[in-house]
C-alpha cells in the first residue's frame, strides 16, 4: 500500500461502503481493474484486523507493485 491508510471497498468507487482501513505494508493480490479501482484480496490479516482472503477494492492511486519471487528447495 503507497497511503498510510485506505479504504478497502465493497465495491468500485468511493459510494460503496468501507469495509475496514488497509494500512501501508498490508499485502494484497490483484485480480481485476474497473476504471481506476482494483478489485484485491488480503494475502494476510491486515494491521486494522481484517481478515486473509478479504475481497475488497481499492483505488489504484493507493497501491504500490511489489515483486514476490518463490525460489525452489
Amino acid at each position: 500500500m503507497a497511503g498510510s491508510s485506505v479504504n478497502l471497498r465493497s465495491g468500485a468507487g468511493t459510494r460503496h461502503a468501507s469495509l475496514g482501513h488497509l494500512t501501508r505494508g498490508d499485502q494484497v493480490d490483484v485480480d481485476r481493474k474497473s476504471g481506476g479501482w482494483y478489485r484485491v484480496t488480503l494475502s494476510e490479516r491486515s494491521r486494522s484486523g481484517i481478515p486473509a482472503g478479504t475481497v475488497g477494492w481499492v483505488a489504484e492511486r493507493y497501491l504500490k507493485p511489489s515483486v514476490c519471487m518463490q525460489l525452489d528447495d
